[in-house]
């Protein structure tokens, strides 16, 4: 196994039990980094941080409309979705450590949903009933063939093409509202079905036949759905 490469400048790191060292020194810092020996937070947590970054620059581009907001939104809109879609995807991966694992390292977007989606739908999760569906795939489509390689909305110039020449921020063009609610649409049902999976691991360690504090089938339903 290839080795960590350490990036631990005692400058700007430093351990919680120790301490500063001298090389942190007594200025205040802008930003640095403490070892507390937490556990190590993972994609739903930090996809939390960011969607609620995103909901503050929405209501802010909602307010003033100035197309300096577009970029911004867009990026942290689409860096919510790929952790969430990680957090679904790491969360498939606890019960199957047969799949491939390579969506985590890449940001396409398209792999991670269809591949949690489909290993859902397969071993017989709702989520075809669940009303936010379509409206999930609509938005992770959109995202993902504007920008598949996650560098448009980060640095401005794409690697990918379109109308033969480089994709360029400039070129994006939004609709807050319809945004507004497929963000939260999207969010809603992947924080549900990754919950799914995880509860499920709860039940089997806690020997439980039913979870009492999490209800599988607590989702809204498709228009027609008669299980609703």
């Amino acid at each position: 196994m290839k080795p960590i490469k350490p990036a631990d400048d005692p400058r700007f790191h430093y351990e919680i039990w120790t301490g500063p060292t001298e090389a942190f020194g007594d200025q205040p810092k802008a930003i640095y980094y403490v070892e507390n020996h937490n556990a190590s937070c993972g994609y739903a947590e930090l996809a939390t941080d960011f969607r609620l970054a995103a909901a503050a620059l929405i209501e802010t581009y909602r307010a003033s409309q100035l197309g300096n907001w577009v970029t911004p939104v867009a990026h942290l809109v689409r860096q919510t979705l790929e952790l969430e879609l990680k957090a679904l995807y790491s969360a498939v991966l606890e019960h199957d450590s047969a799949i491939d694992q390579k969506p985590l390292v890449k940001h396409d977007l398209l792999s991670l949903w269809q591949g949690g989606r489909d290993w859902l739908i397969g071993r017989g999760y709702k989520i075809e009933q669940d009303a936010r569906l379509a409206t999930t795939d609509h938005l992770i489509t959109a995202f993902h063939e504007i920008d598949p390689t996650g560098d448009l909305f980060r640095f401005g110039i794409s690697r990918q093409s379109a109308f033969e020449k480089n994709k360029s921020y400039d070129r994006i063009g939004l609709n807050i509202e319809i945004l507004s609610a497929e963000f939260e649409a999207a969010g809603g049902l992947l924080h549900h079905w990754e919950g799914a999976l995880v509860r499920a691991i709860i039940m089997k360690e806690m020997e439980w036949d039913t979870d009492p504090y999490f209800d599988v089938d607590d989702f809204p339903r498709s228009v027609g759905d008669a299980t609703a």
